[in-house]
C-alpha cells in the first residue's frame, strides 16, 4: 500500500511564533501571512494592524550592520534593504494601516518588551 504524502504548511519561523504567541497571550485577533495589496504580511491584527518579525541578517539589524554592508543573500546593501522596507511601510500606511516592525534579536531575547510594544502599538492600555 502507498503512504500517502502528508503536505507541510509551513506557519512561520521561530521568531514568528514567538510573535504569534504573544498575540495569542494577549487575546488579540490575528492573521498569519496575510495578503496586503501586492506584499505578505507576517500578522495582521484587529484587520488594521500590520506587525512584522524583521530577521536580523534578511533585513540587516542597524544595530548589528552598517550601511555599506552586502548582504549576499539579497544581493543588496544594507541602506538598499532599509530603503525597500521604509517604502513598504509606507505604502502600507497610506493604505490605512498602522504598521510596526519587530526585530529578531528583541524577540528572541527580550520577548516581554515586545509584548509591551506589542500593547502600545494597539494601544491596549486604553483599555486596561
Amino acid at each position: 500500500m502507498a503512504r500517502k504524502k502528508q503536505e507541510k504548511r509551513v506557519i512561520g519561523n521561530k521568531i514568528e511564533k514567538t510573535v504569534s504567541t504573544i498575540l495569542t497571550r494577549l487575546n488579540l485577533p490575528f492573521e498569519e501571512q496575510v495578503s496586503v495589496d501586492k506584499y505578505t504580511v507576517d500578522f495582521l491584527v484587529n484587520k488594521k494592524y500590520i506587525v512584522e518579525c524583521y530577521g536580523d541578517f534578511w533585513h540587516c539589524n542597524p544595530q548589528q550592520y552598517t550601511s555599506s554592508y552586502f548582504n549576499r543573500g539579497k544581493k543588496k546593501t544594507a541602506e538598499e534593504i532599509w530603503n525597500r522596507d521604509i517604502e513598504r511601510k509606507n505604502k502600507f500606511e497610506e493604505m490605512g494601516y498602522k504598521f510596526l516592525c519587530l526585530w529578531e534579536n528583541d524577540i528572541r531575547n527580550n520577548p516581554k518588551i515586545v509584548q509591551s510594544k506589542i500593547k502600545k502599538h494597539i494601544k491596549l492600555n486604553e483599555g486596561l
